[in-house]
């Protein structure tokens, strides 16, 4: 278990990372260096990892449990556990916040949550095939 627990950590961070760095190639893809800061993945990491650990590992249990093995499913998985935060820090829809930057927000949570749910299936795999190979 110690080591999912591991696995959904690594996956946060890559998912963080990854959807920031693609948040900040569309900011720069239409003409603004906004995006780019920093600092966003080093404030969005702890909270993804929190997210991991809260909801991510519950939900790999009942993943397990449904059989559900096909990366989509754990792509989707991750953008549903990111929803919630979604919508609590983009304020969407009607707010001058999402009139800003609400397709930058919803790449930033959104995307975080898709492409950690996909770094996990990806890791997953890779621990399961070492297992095999080594004959553990």
């Amino acid at each position: 278990m110690w080591t999912i627990i591991g696995l959904l950590c690594i996956a946060a961070v890559a998912g963080v990372i990854a959807a920031t760095s693609l948040t900040c190639a569309v900011g720069l893809a239409t003409g603004t260096d906004t995006w780019c800061s920093m600092l966003t993945p080093l404030v969005g990491t702890p909270i993804a990892i929190a997210c991991a650990l809260v909801a991510g590992l519950p939900a790999y249990l009942l993943f397990r449990s449904l059989r559900l093995s096909q990366w989509w499913q754990f792509a989707l998985g991750g953008a549903l556990i990111a929803l919630p935060l979604w919508y609590e820090f983009a304020t969407p829809f009607n707010s001058a916040r999402w009139a800003h930057a609400g397709a930058f927000d919803t790449l930033n949570y959104l995307g975080s949550g898709l492409l950690a749910g996909l770094a996990f299936y990806l890791l997953l795999r890779v621990w399961r095939k070492s297992k095999t190979i080594w004959g553990q």
